[in-house]
């Protein structure tokens, strides 16, 4: 079970990694909270055709579905996208990947797992590599406040990864909990309607290009990366889950090296290398009291 939460974990953050292409294309046409908006929308619809039952659930722990839509759908990804919007991505995948930090500490800070100093190690290995890889030819820039929402998506992020094993040890139920979460998520989108930008042209629908785009990702992201996620999670604790966010900038490098041709240097080479080797040390029997 240990091996299938680690490949469950693996095969999540290689499809919302790959998915950057995606998204990339389609905030061409729409804004960030009409693209979230939508694909939130049909991924709902989709777990709802694939399990149409509705969750019940304490107000105990229906509070606890209410906080992790939130911060995993809400905060995490509106944030996300907004930040992606108006700052580099290189700057935004660097960020969004110190989420593992943010989860080991709040997990340690709980009492929920604990920590050695080999993780913090792993954690500097793994972010050295991540900076490597987003450094360009002009060197590195930043963006205060498209920085600081990425942050703040972090963070959403890591409070999601442990609310989520906190509801999945009380419930079997992993279709139903995701589906309750993303109905928050996008309830919690609603007040930013009236700050952001949204009047999405329905007619861009047509185009195959668009369409195929909308469903691959809502399909994916929006849906079933979101169950392999929470079931991971649940297999192996949030800390161990969360290591694999380290390798979403080498992932969605290695598919733009072979979707967009994109080149990679010497120096993102060596980057991907300590990233790696971050993730194995992160992994390994040492960072982690028995």
């Amino acid at each position: 079970m240990q091996l299938m939460g680690h490949f469950l974990a693996f095969a999540s953050v290689f499809f919302w990694s790959s998915l950057y292409v995606c998204v990339k294309i389609l905030l061409e046409v729409f804004s960030p909270l009409e693209l979230l908006f939508l694909q939130f929308i049909i991924g709902y619809c989709f777990l709802l055709l694939v399990r149409p039952k509705f969750l019940k659930s304490t107000l105990k722990e229906e509070i606890y579905l209410i906080l992790a839509g939130l911060s995993g759908i809400t905060i995490y990804n509106l944030f996300l996208n907004l930040s992606m919007d108006i700052s580099k991505a290189s700057n935004v995948s660097v960020i969004i990947a110190t989420a593992p930090l943010f989860t080991a500490l709040f997990a340690a800070f709980f009492k929920i797992e604990k920590l050695s100093f080999v993780f913090f190690i792993a954690f500097v290995l793994c972010m050295s590599g991540i900076v490597l890889l987003s450094y360009e030819e002009g060197g590195f820039s930043f963006n205060p406040l498209g920085d600081g929402l990425a942050l703040l998506s972090a963070l959403g992020w890591a409070a999601y990864s442990l609310l989520i094993l906190k509801i999945l040890q009380k419930t079997n139920q992993l279709i139903l909990v995701t589906r309750r979460i993303i109905f928050y998520g996008i309830l919690g989108m609603l007040p930013s309607f009236l700050f952001l930008e949204f009047s999405p042209n329905l007619a861009l629908l047509l185009e195959p290009k668009i369409a195929l785009n909308l469903l691959f990702l809502s399909l994916f992201a929006s849906g079933l990366c979101f169950l392999l996620w929470n079931r991971a999670t649940l297999l192996i604790g949030a800390v161990k889950t969360n290591v694999y966010v380290y390798l979403t900038p080498l992932i969605t490098i290695i598919t733009s090296l072979f979707v967009l041709d994109e080149k990679l240097s010497y120096i993102a080479l060596f980057g991907a290398f300590l990233t790696l080797c971050g993730v194995i040390l992160a992994e390994s029997k040492y960072s982690k009291h028995s």
